[in-house]
């Protein structure tokens, strides 16, 4: 066994580091540059090579730097100063090699690090986003606002593909805005960059999608529909343009028994007479919404006012109308049974008994009224013509 400072079997002189007053002096190194030193020993070197290890078994050599078992010291020194440690060699107890004899020797090492140049910090890295932005809509207002990790002013450009026709992206505050004129699938890539040069790109694609329309069919095709209590009623909205699946609403009252349908119709028999306001709304799947103000009047169903008409006179002029409550107009009116007074006849569009009487007696006459939308009324007209 060798103690520090001694020699063992005159392995003494371990390169590359000279000796100086008992010290072995290694070469100079500097703070943030790499540094890489094998120890070896020079004199009777092992018995068979590579049998032998290296060790530190007492203080520590500089800072950022380590010694591997094959003697290699290295690594990159983090801190100025001058180190002195102590190194082990072992040399194993092998069988019929080296007499059997296991051994071992020890130096002190000193390494000076000189201070080097400060190291600038790195600077942080630019990253952009959105990783994605929204659809937009053919000819509705767009904005879409890039993003950066840094404060720092940035140069905002499209380095690839295209956007939209009708939408720019701002160069100095990373805004994509305008209202996009053709619907499609626009992709493009987005660059930042720092005035020193750092720079982030992220690629980007906009879809753009035909406005959410909504029209109507049937009953509401005018925004303003006639019905009657009791009639069925078939209103028909239909969207179009969009995205996805549509969900409808409605804000206001519907007449009641009608009800909006989840196609967009709204149906059944009004029960209740009145004006009702309302407006119906359509949402697609990626939130757009247009919305259809429309009004339902109901009248009351359609019934016949009078049945006794006022009496005539024989020789005298007569008009009397067949006279009707609620209902839709246009009315017709029809007589289904007879006779009429001699010298009147039926006027079925103006709903009038018209002409000169000749002949007084009492005659019942029965009558039907159609409206607009089919709903009838039936009643027997008494009329009475009178002597002069």
């Amino acid at each position: 066994m060798v103690v520090p400072g001694a020699s063992a079997g005159g392995i003494r002189d371990w390169e590359p580091c000279p000796d100086d007053a008992g010290n072995l002096v290694c070469p100079t190194g500097t703070t943030g540059v790499p540094y890489s030193i094998k120890f070896r020993a020079v004199e009777e070197p092992p018995c068979r090579p590579g049998d032998d290890t290296w060790h530190i078994i007492n203080d520590a050599p500089p800072t950022g730097l380590t010694l591997a078992q094959d003697g290699t010291l290295s690594g990159t020194p983090t801190q100025a100063g001058t180190f002195g440690f102590w190194v082990e060699m072992r040399l194993p107890d092998i069988v019929g090699v080296c007499n059997g004899t296991a051994d071992t020797t020890q130096e002190r090492f000193v390494i000076t690090i000189n201070q080097g140049a400060p190291v600038a910090p790195s600077l942080p890295r630019l990253i952009i986003g959105p990783e994605s932005v929204s659809p937009g809509t053919v000819g509705t207002p767009y904005m879409a606002a890039m993003t950066a990790n840094l404060p720092d002013a940035k140069s905002w450009s499209i380095v690839a593909g295209t956007l939209p026709a009708g939408l720019t992206l701002g160069t100095s505050d990373g805004v994509i805005s305008g209202s996009p004129a053709g619907r499609g699938s626009y992709s493009f890539t987005v660059q930042a960059t720092i005035a020193d040069g750092r720079s982030d790109t992220k690629a980007l694609t906009l879809e753009v999608r035909k406005r959410l329309v909504l029209a109507s069919a049937g009953a509401l095709e005018t925004r303003v529909a006639r019905t009657e209590v009791g009639i069925a009623f078939d209103g028909g909205l239909f969207a179009t343009g969009g995205f996805g699946a549509y969900t409808w609403s409605v804000d206001g009252d519907l007449p009641p028994g009608l009800e909006l349908d989840a196609d967009g119709s709204i149906n059944g028999r009004p029960e209740l007479a009145g004006t009702y306001r309302f407006t119906v709304s359509v949402t697609d799947a990626e939130s757009r919404r247009a919305t259809y103000p429309a009004r339902i009047i109901v009248a009351e169903r359609l019934r016949i006012a009078r049945t006794i008409l006022k009496p005539g006179k024989v020789g005298f002029f007569l008009s009397r109308k067949v006279a009707t409550l609620g209902g839709v107009r246009p009315t017709t009116t029809k007589v289904k049974r007879g006779p009429l007074p001699r010298g009147i006849f039926f006027d079925r569009l103006a709903g009038i008994f018209v002409g000169t009487p000749t002949k007084a007696g009492t005659w019942k006459i029965r009558v039907e009224v159609i409206d607009s939308l089919g709903a009838k009324s039936v009643a027997t007209i008494v009329l009475v013509v009178r002597a002069k």
